[in-house]
């Protein structure tokens, strides 16, 4: 009986395998470099967002700092500017109120100064409020006080108020300074209308008339520079 031999099964062709293998890996090489690709390019963007985000803050921090540190300054200036004008002012003040007072010595001199006293005197005396009081006056003012120029002030004291005072001269030292100084009940009462004191009541009006010369003065200054702008 006779066998039958079989062929032999075909050898596979490795090309054709090796070709497959080299395009799937190929093709895996592709994805992972384009995925790679693709992270580097998504970092790249966060890490230039985030610099862009810390930049603009930066410069929004720099901005507020810079607005800050320019309020501070502006703040300050004007500090001392106001500084610098009341300084300015006080001084101006001070020499109002030298010259006021060498002012009020000078007219010791003159013929009407006893009318002066005599208004003085009688302010003082409608002032004090009361039915008895005692004038004091410095020595050089002293010539002028006498039984006449009391019963003078007491009349116009009359006259003025419809109340009557008696009025006598003090045996307490003479005033240091110009003026006089009326006092009652053992000095409890008094009304200063010395030169300083009468001065004294007056600043608060003549600070307001020199500040007021003083701003009237600046606005015009600064109007000329505008023009001549």
């Amino acid at each position: 009986m006779n066998k039958k031999t079989s062929a032999p099964a075909p050898e596979p062709d490795l090309s054709l395998l090796l070709e497959g293998i080299r395009a799937d890996a190929e093709a895996k090489i592709k994805a992972v470099e384009s995925q790679a690709a693709a992270s580097a390019s998504a970092k790249r963007k966060k890490a230039a967002d985030k610099a862009a985000a810390i930049e603009a803050e930066a410069a929004q921090t720099a901005s507020a700092r810079e607005s800050s540190i320019k309020a501070v300054f502006e703040a300050r200036l004007k500090t001392e500017t106001r500084k610098l004008e009341l300084e300015s002012e006080e001084r101006f003040m001070r020499r109002v109120l030298d010259l006021a007072a060498a002012e009020y010595l000078k007219t010791r001199e003159a013929p009407e100064y006893g009318d002066r006293i005599f208004a003085w005197a009688c302010e003082a005396a409608i002032g004090i409020g009361c039915s008895e009081a005692e004038i004091r006056v410095s020595e050089a003012e002293a010539g002028y006080l006498n039984a006449e120029f009391l019963a003078r002030v007491e009349r116009s004291v009359f006259e003025l108020s419809g109340r009557s005072v008696h009025l006598s001269l003090s045996k307490e030292p003479f005033l240091d300074h110009q003026g006089l100084l009326l006092e009652s009940e053992g000095g409890r009462l008094r009304y200063d209308n010395s030169a300083p004191a009468r001065l004294a009541r007056a600043e608060e009006a003549m600070r307001g008339l020199i500040r007021a010369a003083i701003e009237s003065a600046g606005s015009g200054s600064r109007g000329q520079g505008a023009e001549q702008s």
